[in-house]
């Protein structure tokens, strides 16, 4: 009978420590974005913050790259009378329907080791006073690319109110 008990634990014990290891998350190759929320301060400065999620954890710039295009892009859009929302020219010289990106270099975050799938949290900085314009109520939409070219799901903010 302590034979059969000690068998038995000892076949518990091993049948726990292979369940308890470390697995890998199952995630696509193409990044995976979700818009979590956009915080302005005082009007002069905001944060925005998405959710993401890769299968082969190649989010990011090499450190020392300055070739490679930005990788996260925010497309700025303002709400016209009407209530549709329109994207605006990046400035008085240019031809009409050219649009203004935001674009960000996200540092690499590939991680060591055997399992790349990643999921976490990007908080983007926006730290310049003219950055919403004569807008009172604008949005963006938000699109990551990774290392391989693929492109993620486009997210939108809210609506922001622009105080004046």
């Amino acid at each position: 009978m302590k034979q059969l008990f000690f068998l038995f634990l000892c076949l518990s014990l091993i049948f726990t420590s292979f369940t308890s290891c470390v697995k890998e998350n199952k995630f696509p190759h193409q990044p995976i974005i979700e818009f979590k929320k956009f915080v302005l301060y005082e009007n002069d400065s905001a944060d925005c913050f998405i959710n993401f999620k890769d299968g082969d954890g190649d989010i990011g710039i090499f450190d020392g790259d300055k070739i490679s295009p930005d990788d996260l892009k925010m497309k700025y859009l303002y709400k016209e009378p009407g209530g549709t929302f329109l994207p605006v020219d990046s400035s008085f010289g240019t031809s009409k329907f050219d649009t203004l990106f935001y674009g960000y270099r996200v540092p690499n975050i590939t991680p060591e080791g055997q399992y790349k799938g990643l999921d976490g949290e990007i908080k983007i900085k926006f730290r310049t006073a003219p950055l919403f314009g004569p807008h009172a109520i604008i949005k963006f939409e938000i699109t990551l690319k990774d290392r391989a070219g693929n492109t993620s799901n486009m997210v939108t903010t809210n609506e922001i109110t622009v105080i004046p």
